[in-house]
């Protein structure tokens, strides 16, 4: 998972936590390896990585996402691994189950799991859902950060004259990627269409495929956040939303309830649309805003990325090196 410049968005917060684990004096080279034109680029990375660990430059490994924590860990540096979200879980098949393809990923993140230096999981349930209890004990949870320099409180009408939306409206952010099944969409369009048309006036407001630097607008914007996903790992909207002082309406979905206790006027509701209609009326009728400053305390990408290097020096520490560069 890596930004590209056709999809900005993808796997962003990667990209922002290693930029911010180098601004804590850690030497980072990063091999984006993109399975998603091809499954054998997994098996290509095998090699490549061997190859660089072999080149004598570097100390630590840290892969992010399962899949990548197996096909990384073909060799004798110490190797952290973070897991994310479906390399644990599972990605839903629509029936009630999971995918194959997702079933060999967790089976393989399971063997990572087990050859890795240090564990980071994103949450403590995905933490939870690793196979061997041993591997729990000694996993490291740690979040993905948040840029509070950019996701900030800000003024709701200058955002929405920014982005060309109308000032008296009310606008239920959806952010993500409407397509991916576990997002449900449908249960957020069901649950809006239950509003009270005389007393809550609203509009579902899909947002997806915007650069990182323009979603705080879109935040800001907003008169809350709705988060409606079968799972999550650690959802970095949920986050970004109340780092911006805007209320979230979510279901109890990965670390969201940890977050939330941060923020008082938000709601965890039932995963049903009557639950989550009767929440977002009580947010959007009583809470204008929400006090994010603990969340930005605890996301801050300065305090995360020392989490990181701290996992580092847990990894080398065995071995008795110091730190000197990360790939």
């Amino acid at each position: 998972m890596y930004p590209t410049r056709d999809d900005p968005t993808y796997g962003s917060f990667v990209a922002t936590q290693m930029r911010s684990v180098g601004d804590c004096g850690v030497d980072v080279q990063v091999e984006f390896v993109d399975g998603r034109p091809n499954n054998w680029a997994y098996a290509r990375a095998i090699l490549r990585v061997r190859l660089l660990v072999r080149s004598g430059r570097f100390d630590v490994v840290h892969s992010h996402y399962g899949l990548t924590g197996w096909v990384a860990s073909f060799h004798r540096l110490p190797h952290v691994v973070s897991f994310c979200g479906d390399d644990l879980l599972g990605t839903p098949d629509g029936r009630g189950g999971v995918t194959a393809k997702s079933r060999l990923v967790m089976r393989l993140s399971s063997a990572a799991a087990r050859r890795a230096d240090v564990i980071i999981c994103k949450s403590e349930g995905l933490r939870d859902r690793l196979p061997r209890e041993a591997d729990r004990a000694r996993a490291l949870v740690i979040p993905n950060g948040v840029d509070t320099t950019r996701f900030c409180p800000g003024d709701r009408d200058e955002a929405r004259a920014r982005l060309n939306l109308r000032p008296g409206e009310r606008y239920i952010l959806f952010p993500g990627t409407p397509t991916e099944r576990r997002k449900r969409l449908d249960l957020a369009k069901a649950a809006v269409a239950r509003l009270p048309n005389d007393d809550v006036r609203a509009r579902l407001w899909v947002v997806q495929g915007v650069p990182p630097e323009r979603m705080p607008d879109h935040y800001r914007a907003a008169d809350c956040l709705l988060l409606t996903s079968d799972w999550e790992g650690s959802p970095n909207v949920v986050k970004e939303a109340l780092c911006c002082d805007v209320p979230v309406v979510s279901v109890d979905a990965g670390d969201v309830r940890r977050w939330l206790q941060l923020a008082t006027g938000c709601r965890i509701v039932a995963r049903d649309p009557e639950s989550i209609a009767q929440g977002l009326g009580e947010v959007l009728c009583t809470v204008p805003h929400v006090d994010g400053g603990q969340v930005r305390a605890a996301v801050a990408l300065t305090m995360v990325a020392r989490q990181v290097v701290d996992a580092y020096r847990q990894a080398l520490a065995p071995r008795g090196a110091p730190i000197a560069a990360s790939s």
